[in-house]
């Protein structure tokens, strides 16, 4: 019965951490096709005259992913701090040996 649990939550995590990275993939596609429209409506608007318009939407499309990536670092950087920190209070508390 427990190797039947264990099994079952294993099966449970593998469907999770696909699911996860079938997300991120499919986040990474559409924010890629989503830059590219923006750049494409940029140049379109340069084309047609509108060159503060065609400018600001290439800028605009070029910064958003520079800005999540940023974004991206600067969480994963907390994370690590307050995973680091929790560990060093873990080692402070327990018995030296």
């Amino acid at each position: 019965m427990a190797e039947n649990q264990s099994s079952h939550r294993q099966g449970l995590e593998k469907k999770v951490v696909e699911s996860n990275c079938s997300n991120e993939r499919l986040g990474m596609f559409l924010g890629f096709g989503i830059c590219i429209l923006a750049i494409s409506l940029g140049g379109f608007l340069i084309l047609k005259g509108k060159d503060t318009s065609g400018i600001a939407s290439i800028v605009a499309a070029l910064a958003a992913p520079v800005a999540v990536f940023i974004y991206g670092k600067t969480q994963q950087r907390k994370e690590l701090q307050a995973r680091q920190q929790g560990i060093i209070a873990a080692a402070q508390q327990s018995p030296s040996r």
